[in-house]
């Protein structure tokens, strides 16, 4: 297991860009990379513990703690999953319209073009750009 630094840039139609800086852990596992880190209480998910599951053609973002989620971004899928908190579920759609991971010798960079449905909502398109860098 190896310290990273993870950047992360959320940008949401008619906001402005979000970005958070944290320090986790990368390690490699068969076919796989895992990327952990602990959210900050910038983002209001003090308490939770966020895992990036990196594969060939889709990555998975797992949250446990006080949010509890699987989120699936794979190129023209729709992910349906339930958003767990404290004060109750609910549920959500996620549709990947562009996902590009790009591995380098000490960095992974990581595009996702999606939208996201709450509770049948339709949702505007985000853009999320994460850059995983090793020290």
């Amino acid at each position: 297991m190896e310290k990273v630094k993870i950047e992360v840039r959320n940008n949401r139609h008619n906001e402005e860009p979000i970005e958070v800086v944290y320090l986790g852990s990368l390690m490699e596992r068969e076919n796989q990379t895992h990327v952990a880190y602990d959210e900050s209480v910038l983002t209001g998910m003090e308490g939770v513990k966020t895992v990036l599951i990196i594969n060939e053609n889709h990555i998975e973002i797992i949250r446990t703690g006080n949010i509890r989620s699987k989120m699936i971004f794979k190129e023209k899928y729709r992910d349906n999953f339930v958003y767990r908190t404290n004060e109750g579920a609910m549920s959500m759609s996620l549709e990947t319209d562009e996902l590009n991971v790009g591995r380098g010798e000490n960095q992974i960079d990581i595009y996702i073009r999606y939208r996201l449905e709450i509770a049948g909502d339709k949702g505007d398109r985000n853009e999320m750009t994460i850059k995983i860098i090793r020290n």
